[in-house]
């Protein structure tokens, strides 16, 4: 199962979206996650009445693609800006995403 090290990033906000009554494929925010220089999928953002498409694995470029409600945003760009490690995993279509390592408690973050 494939788990990529993220340890760079780049957002785009789309500013003329709907934000409600949007076709599914239509996402208001994105973040594209790399490892080195390679571009390895991205998390992209959608209302929260949007029923959300399963993940995605493209085995033939090694890249995954995530989806997540709008709300969910906000927490995201967090752990990216904060925590390290982090990684971009693909396990089956019910079950990807990006997680960190073990973090000590009480880091005074």
């Amino acid at each position: 199962m494939p788990s990529f090290k993220i340890d760079k990033y780049s957002v785009r906000i789309w500013s003329s979206r709907k934000t409600n009554n949007l076709n599914p494929g239509v996402a208001l925010a994105g973040i594209y996650l790399y490892q080195g220089t390679k571009y390895r999928g991205y998390a992209y953002f959608f209302a929260e009445d949007t029923p959300l498409a399963q993940p995605v694995y493209n085995s033939s470029t090694g890249q995954v693609f995530v989806h997540y409600n709008l709300s969910q945003f906000d927490a995201v760009l967090d752990i990216l800006r904060n925590e390290s490690p982090i990684y971009l995993y693909y396990h089956s279509p019910s079950n990807a995403g990006l997680n960190t390592s073990r973090e000590p408690v009480g880091e005074n973050e």
